[in-house]
Parts: C-alpha cells; sequence; structure tokens
C-alpha cells in the first residue's frame, strides 16, 4: 500500500504553489492525505473547492472531536467562529455571522476609506524620510491593519502595539501555553473595554453591539464577537499586503503599469489576493468536515471525515484561470478567485480587506519607485507555527 502525501508540503520558494500540491491537482480533484493530527481528503481544483466551499454539509465542527487532538491554537480559532462544537455550531455561527455582517457593509466601509487612505500616507511618507534599508513588514504591512481595526473598535491607538503580539501568541501551534496566556490577555483587554462602552459610547462597532437588540447582548458576548474581529480582521491583511509587494516585486513590467496606471491598483489587488500563497500554503488551507455524506466526481466523502480546500491550488488552476502563474493585471473578466472563501461563510471582512489593500497599491510604488528587496527573496522566512502564516519583516531599500 503506497504511503499517503504528507502535508505541510515542502516548497523551495518563499511564495507560491508547493511543486507536490500542483502534482496533485493534475491527477484529479480530490487526494487522501496525511496531516500532523489526521487523514484528510485535500481539494485542489477551483470548481470543486468552490461547490465545497457553498456546501452546508461541510462545516467547521469536528463530529467526532476526541478521535485528534487539536492545538490550543487551533481551538481557539474554531471557538471564536463558534465552529468548536458541533451540537451548536448550526444555529451559533449563523448568529454571530448575523450581527457582524451588517456592521462590515459596504457603505460603511467605504466611508472609512479617507482614513485609511491617510493612515497609508502618513505611513508611506515616514518610511520615505526614514533610513534605508527598512522593514517594510513594520514600517507598513503591520502597522495599517492594526490601525483600522483600533478605527473600527474604538480601540486606543496606544494600544495597537499589543495587538500584534496576542495575534501572533494566540495563533502560534508551537508554544500551547504562550497561545493560551496570550488570548486570555485579548479576553480580558477586550471584555475591559466593553464594559467601559457600556458608559461611554462611542462610534464603533462595540458601541453598536451593546445597543443591538435593545442592549440584551451580554458583555461576554460582545467582547467574543469583538475578539473575532480583532484576532482575523487583521492578521491576514498584514501578510497580503507583505505577500502582494513581493509579487509585484518579482514582476518589473506589472509593477511599472501599476505605478503609471494607478487606477489598475483594484486589479492588481485581486491578481495579488488570488496568487498569494506564503511558505507551505497555510494561509491557503481551509479546513472543514463533513457533516454529511458529499460525493466529489468518483470520491464519496463519509460523514465524519476531515476536508481541506486548497484555495491557494484552485487559484492557480489552469480550467479556470487562463495563464494562471501570471500576475496580469489586465486580464479580461476573470473568475472570482477563492481567497476570501465563497457562498454562506464568505469572509466578513473582504470589503475592508480591498478597500486597505487598493489603498496601499495606488500609492506603494508611486510614493517609492525604486522600491527593491534588500536581501535575496529566497532568505526570507515565512511563520510555519502560526495558522495565520505570514513573514516577520521583509527588508527592502528605496
Amino acid at each position: 500500500m503506497n504511503e499517503l502525501p504528507k502535508l505541510p508540503f515542502d516548497n523551495p520558494a518563499a511564495i507560491g504553489i508547493a511543486p507536490r500540491m500542483r502534482a496533485l491537482q493534475q491527477e484529479g480533484p480530490i487526494s487522501r492525505v496525511r496531516t500532523a493530527g489526521e487523514d484528510a481528503w485535500l481539494v485542489t481544483r477551483y470548481d470543486e473547492v468552490r461547490s465545497l466551499l457553498a456546501d452546508r454539509r461541510l462545516g467547521l465542527s469536528d463530529p467526532n472531536p476526541r478521535r485528534s487532538a487539536k492545538s490550543t491554537a487551533r481551538s481557539t480559532m474554531m471557538a471564536l467562529m463558534a465552529g468548536d462544537d458541533h451540537a451548536t455550531e448550526a444555529t451559533e455561527h449563523p448568529q454571530m455571522r448575523d450581527l457582524l455582517v451588517p456592521r462590515f457593509s459596504t457603505r460603511r466601509m467605504r466611508l472609512m476609506k479617507p482614513r485609511i487612505e491617510r493612515h497609508v500616507d502618513e505611513l508611506l511618507d515616514e518610511m520615505a524620510a526614514g533610513p534605508a534599508p527598512a522593514d517594510l513588514h513594520h514600517a507598513l504591512s503591520f502597522p495599517l491593519p492594526t490601525m483600522v481595526i483600533c478605527d473600527l473598535l474604538g480601540v486606543p491607538l496606544a494600544d495597537r502595539d499589543r495587538f500584534g503580539q496576542w495575534a501572533r501568541g494566540t495563533f502560534d501551534e508551537s508554544d500551547t501555553r504562550h497561545s493560551a496566556n496570550t488570548f486570555q490577555q485579548v479576553v480580558d483587554y477586550t471584555t475591559e473595554l466593553v464594559a467601559r462602552k457600556r458608559i461611554e459610547p462611542g462610534d464603533d462597532l462595540l458601541s453598536e453591539l451593546i445597543a443591538e437588540k435593545d442592549g440584551a447582548l451580554s458583555d461576554a458576548s460582545i467582547a467574543h464577537l469583538g475578539n473575532a474581529v480583532l484576532l482575523f480582521g487583521y492578521e491576514t491583511t498584514i501578510a497580503r499586503i507583505d505577500l502582494g509587494t513581493l509579487l509585484l516585486l518579482r514582476d518589473p513590467a506589472q509593477r511599472a503599469l501599476l505605478a503609471e496606471h494607478p487606477e489598475l491598483a483594484p486589479a492588481a489587488v485581486e491578481e495579488t489576493l488570488r496568487l498569494g500563497v506564503g511558505g507551505k500554503g497555510s494561509n491557503a488551507l481551509i479546513p472543514r468536515y463533513a457533516h454529511s455524506d458529499i460525493t466529489v466526481g468518483e470520491t464519496v466523502i463519509r460523514t465524519g471525515d476531515a476536508v481541506l480546500l486548497a484555495i491557494g491550488a484552485a487559484n492557480i488552476d489552469g480550467r479556470a484561470f487562463p495563464d494562471a502563474d501570471r500576475l496580469d493585471l489586465t486580464r479580461e473578466r476573470p473568475k472570482s478567485h477563492l481567497a476570501f472563501g465563497h457562498g454562506t461563510r464568505h469572509c466578513v471582512g473582504r470589503v475592508l480587506a480591498r478597500i486597505e489593500l487598493t489603498a496601499v497599491f495606488e500609492r506603494l510604488f508611486r510614493r517609492l519607485p525604486d522600491l527593491r528587496l534588500a536581501v535575496p527573496e529566497e532568505s526570507l522566512r515565512w511563520q510555519e507555527h502560526r495558522i495565520t502564516g505570514g513573514f516577520d519583516e521583509i527588508p527592502v531599500t528605496f
């Protein structure tokens, strides 16, 4: 009997799809693989991944939670999404989305756009005035999403530096105690903030939730929602700024086109979202469990089976995207990528993330036209031990 392919797959490049993932995609839409905790079905082709993302028979919760031990970090992530309990997911996860989706409406996010653009301008001005080489990650990619989440939740900007440590600690699978301790700090901070806003409400998401349902939501429920927004709402955007910049630095022609035509920034955002996979692909797999039997091609996924939806592989599937590996800001009517998921669990914060990323890529290469890496790309290290992945530094010169 042949041994199952084991995730994560080795990848010689800092960004992009691992060769073994590409090979499995060529063989078929679904493969059996082994992970550190359990065997799973890996789905790699665009049509099948897109269909399964919208399939209500796939859920966040494990119907057999005692069969394998989840890391503290992963258990926390599932709990934040109300997907840690098979008995309650079907009611609690939709309730959570019902409370958050209106707070991330397109109209509200667009009202934040001028302030986000000011943040970008100020950060780029500071970076340009400082010494080179600089660290793009700490000068731009990290502070911008953190500022935006501070604005959204009504958190004092003075507290923003704590967020990075909390998110990195909470989602760190290599240190169980650190993960638990840092998440408790998040809970304590947000609970205290909610209590203050009951007395002195502001123009922010937490204050709105306090007023929701005539004030019937408990402080603990509101803090839980705030924690989810805090921990999911900026860490992934940080990584996307870094990945998008690296992809554009790889392609001088597309970078020059963007600098000359900043109106192409939305297209640049979509292309970098589509192609932005880091290291061994930790940011490009969506874990699910089958809550009923599901047939994919000739394969039957049985109830309780673990399923990994490879959105990164799906986004470079040549059946969906002609010349799929090429960064192309002038693609004509491309299909929707799956970086934000699809269907009933489409990312709540996708509009906000797009506004932030567009503000960055409208400005970055006009403000710093000679921007380039100060180290070889292969020296960059994706943080595999964090669920959300990401780089810790991107040295650049200009």
